[in-house]
């Protein structure tokens, strides 16, 4: 089978432009979700799918980074396709029953009740919606492994864009009937989400109705179980890392303080959003190059990616640590008590998408024993640092009680921790350096975020979202200046970008 691996900036674009899109509306959502309620619902559906998401792990261990590289090996592919359609159906029954047993234990055996029967409803219902998530990958996996990106992204605006209206719709509506308790607006996110993804499903089902899946093979099923051992257990570390800060947070705190810290993970979150869109075409691309041992290509398509993301998101790191307070009081002035959590998270996610490329090169290079390792060391320090960090005491021992900054310093140190080790593994097994062209990047922002600091302490401060429009505006091109000045970034090489992304302009 021959994967089309040209044109990836112009496929890479496309993912980035939903990611823009989500990111927009996701955004325009949370402003209607904070001014008009405040915290306490957003707080509900982000304590559900930080309780629930812990046990999605049960609903994938690596079976769909599994199925895009055997799809990049060819042969058997409808063997495959239904080998993978089995597995997936069986590990999602898996996680829901696994889910309502531990509920089960942890309501009526050891005594842990729910903070009241709103976050309860809210749980069961994003149960569900985790298990629609689940089937959905099959057909959008399947279509990512085979590089149609287009089919594989459309499905994903469907359900953002009704996930969103219903959300909207919810909060709207709430002013009119305040009589109704907030916490019952978060059910009804709960069941937003939940219609989204039935959506999705009815999208993507008509994309992938031409592809045969045969019944499925026992051998190849066990070959995908093998090899996404190593996968699902390094996916631990993900979730571990996305939903354990928030679990805690329910756990020690309120679904209050989980709904401000969320409402600033989204925030944050369209930056970790370029890691997706460069991963979602990159790592069948590695696959593919190194199954047929072009390992200049190979290691190319990293490196080129390492910088590409480097020139991207760095102006936006620098401007959200610059003006966190600003930012985050366009939604809500209770969120700028949360400006030191959203630094903290923005230089988590740097660290995160610069990372991105060299982790899915291991996976691609069958080395994804090593990215276990790293994962271990990255989860259990993650779990520590937020029972450390988090409470203000566990069994009488006291401890820092730092809410939202201590889950936010908990996922930055452990993710560290996950990054060194895996640039070391990179390095070790497979010979490969990373891009010393982005210590130039950093230091280009860091020059470019005092002065901007400067400005908006003693020249004008910037507080409305236009003026913050402007703000960012004058920071790029000061980064950009820099950047051509000392001939890291050509003018022809930024029309070349621009030609690739936006065809219709040049």
């Amino acid at each position: 089978m021959n994967i089309d691996t040209s044109n990836l900036t112009r496929k890479t674009a496309f993912v980035m432009g939903y990611n823009i899109f989500a990111a927009i509306f996701g955004y325009i959502t949370l402003f209607f979700v904070m001014r008009l309620i405040g915290t306490t619902a957003w707080g509900i559906l982000g304590a559900a799918t930080g309780l629930v998401g812990i046990l999605t792990i049960f609903a994938d261990f690596g079976l769909s980074g599994t199925h895009v590289k055997k799809i990049s090996e060819g042969e058997y592919l409808e063997e495959k396709l239904g080998t993978y359609a089995a597995l997936k159906l069986l590990y999602g029954c898996i996680f829901v029953l696994f889910s309502f047993l531990i509920i089960f234990v942890i309501s009526h055996l050891l005594g842990f009740k729910f903070e009241n029967r709103y976050l309860e409803m809210a749980t069961y219902i994003i149960i569900l919606y985790f298990f629609l998530v689940s089937l959905a990958t099959i057909f959008k996996t399947t279509l990512r492994a085979h590089m149609l990106t287009t089919k594989a992204i459309m499905p994903d605006f469907v359900r953002v864009s009704v996930q969103n209206i219903i959300l909207i719709g919810s909060s709207v509506w709430w002013v009119y009937h305040q009589e109704v308790p907030k916490e019952w607006i978060g059910v009804l996110y709960a069941y937003g989400y939940l219609i989204s993804v039935f959506a999705q499903i009815l999208v993507l089902f008509f994309y992938v109705k031409d592809f045969k899946f045969k019944r499925p093979s026992l051998k190849i099923a066990k070959e995908y179980v093998l090899f996404s051992l190593p996968l699902g257990f390094f996916g631990i570390v993900g979730l571990i890392q996305s939903y354990t800060d928030r679990a805690m947070l329910q756990f020690f705190w309120s679904y209050d303080e989980v709904g401000a810290y969320f409402g600033v993970q989204k925030i944050v979150m369209f930056v970790m959003t370029f890691a997706v869109a460069i991963n979602f075409v990159l790592y069948p691309a590695q696959s593919y190059h190194f199954s047929w041992k072009d390992r200049e290509r190979f290691v190319n398509v990293t490196k080129s990616a390492e910088r590409y993301i480097s020139l991207l998101i760095l102006p936006l790191i620098g401007f959200g640590i610059v003006f966190a307070p600003e930012i985050l009081n366009i939604w809500n002035a209770r969120l700028v008590s949360y400006a030191l959590t959203m630094r903290i998270l923005l230089l988590y996610a740097f660290l995160y998408v610069l990372n991105s490329p060299y982790a899915s090169q291991l996976v691609s290079a069958g080395l994804p024993k090593e990215n276990l390792k790293a994962g271990f060391a990255q989860a259990g320090a993650n779990v520590v640092l937020n029972a450390i960090f988090i409470p203000t005491s566990i069994l009488g021992i006291s401890l820092l009680g730092l809410k939202s900054v201590g889950a936010a310093l908990a996922t930055f140190i452990s993710y560290f921790v996950g990054f060194t080790f895996t640039r070391y593994k990179v390095y070790k097994r497979l010979g490969v350096t990373f891009n010393t062209r982005v210590l130039i990047h950093i230091m280009a922002i860091i020059v470019s975020s005092l002065i901007m600091f400067l400005i908006n302490s003693y020249v004008y401060n910037f507080v409305r979202f236009y003026e913050l429009g402007v703000a960012f505006i004058i920071m790029v091109s000061i980064y950009g200046s820099i950047l051509i000045g000392i001939k890291e970034l050509k003018i022809s090489e930024i029309k070349g970008i621009a030609k690739k992304f936006l065809p219709g302009l040049f």
